[in-house]
């Protein structure tokens, strides 16, 4: 018999399963599916409502050791839970586990036809993809009292600033980036951005980063990492988009340009949230939390995410992106000795407390840098241009 987390790494692998050889619709209705096999949710609902739901809960939590709290309040139509750790999105990030482009969605999958069968609603629900969320249920039709703000409120703590957001209101779940796209799939919201980008220029922190090739080559949309934003060292200009690197030192310096730029000419922030890595806290920099970068790669199968290895630095993901993309593309300064602490700013690289350039920390190699700009070749073939 499984354990009661063991089910979870499943989960994760049979969602990107049916995600990679059918569609998201098929994604969608093995969420749905799932809701039957929690028909003790729906009895308790059909026979108690909200109070159903919270007793039924409450059991569930002692079960599989939940760390979290509820909320119930009949008079006022609320059933509110506040997640301080997923135990299920826990075991994922504590075995290095990312097979499928978003995890954390499948509970509002079954959430709500659950929901939906008792006459009831999710008015609004969080999650920041880290192990934390929080929701509010009601029975359709009546008021209902908030609790946003109460003793038991998930986004006052402080690992809330971590991850990104996505938020559900009405059983419907919102954009990404209202201002940006209306799309609320992190991938539709990259192709939005770039969908009117005629030409990409990958920028490294390399020597060929500012030569004359790369300057007679550069194009107008460039993506460059954290480190290269905040200290200009090898781009001065606007980026179009930027990888923010899984180790960033430098989010502070990012964020005071960031907000020093007029909102319709900032770029587009992206990130990784790779599971084996500690999550940045974006919010406490003032920073909007980076779209998820991940999605697209798995979509187009140019990453696997393989527990406990290696994985690209941020200006190869860069690379990949643009692979994902199938935009020409111009590539340059991705030596791998100058690149490969690209999220330290690069008059920082040489000083006595950084690391050789030539010891590449655990986290990355260069037999992994290689594969995965070999798979961004052999993807855009004659539509990319590396340094030579």
């Amino acid at each position: 018999m499984l354990g009661c987390q063991d089910f979870c790494g499943y989960y994760d692998w049979s969602f990107g399963y049916v995600r990679k050889h059918k569609d998201i619709d098929a994604v969608h209705k093995l969420w749905a599916d799932i809701s039957i096999a929690q028909q003790h949710y729906t009895d308790a609902g059909m026979t108690d409502g909200l109070r159903g739901l919270y007793d039924t809960w409450c059991g569930t939590a002692v079960d599989e050791h939940f760390d979290w709290s509820f909320t119930l309040d009949e008079a006022g139509n609320t059933l509110r839970w506040d997640m301080k750790q997923c135990p299920s999105k826990g075991f994922l990030i504590d075995n290095d586990l990312h097979s499928d482009e978003d995890y954390c969605d499948h509970c509002m999958g079954w959430i709500i036809p659950v929901a939906d069968q008792i006459g009831a609603e999710v008015v609004a629900h969080e999650h920041n993809h880290a192990g934390q969320c929080w929701g509010h249920l009601r029975m359709k039709g009546q008021p209902s009292k908030a609790f946003e703000g109460h003793a038991d409120d998930i986004t006052a703590d402080p690992l809330w600033q971590r991850g990104h957001i996505d938020r559900w209101e009405n059983d419907v779940k919102l954009p990404v980036i209202p201002e940006a796209s209306p799309a609320n799939d992190a991938v539709d919201v990259i192709r939005h951005w770039f969908a009117d980008v005629k030409a990409i220029t990958v920028l490294g922190q390399g020597p060929g980063a500012t030569d004359h090739w790369t300057a007679q080559h550069t194009t107008d949309s460039v993506i460059v990492t954290d480190a290269t934003y905040a200290t200009k060292d090898v781009y001065a200009d606007s980026p179009c988009a930027i990888v923010i690197g899984d180790q960033s030192q430098v989010l502070a310096e990012v964020s005071e340009r960031f907000h020093a730029t007029p909102p319709d000419q900032r770029p587009l922030l992206m990130h990784t949230y790779l599971p084996g890595e500690a999550m940045l806290p974006f919010a406490q920099y003032n920073l909007p939390r980076p779209v998820p970068l991940l999605p697209i790669l798995l979509r187009e199968q140019l990453y696997e995410h393989i527990p406990h290895t290696p994985h690209p630095t941020a200006i190869v993901f860069a690379l990949l992106l643009a692979a994902a993309l199938n935009k020409p593309t111009i590539a340059a300064g991705l030596d791998w000795q100058e690149h490969l602490h690209d999220n330290t700013p690069a008059h920082k690289k040489h000083s006595v407390d950084s690391a050789s350039p030539t010891t590449p920390p655990s986290t990355h190699s260069q037999a992994c840098e290689r594969l995965h700009i070999q798979r961004a070749t052999a993807r855009l073939r004659d539509r990319l241009q590396i340094h030579p």
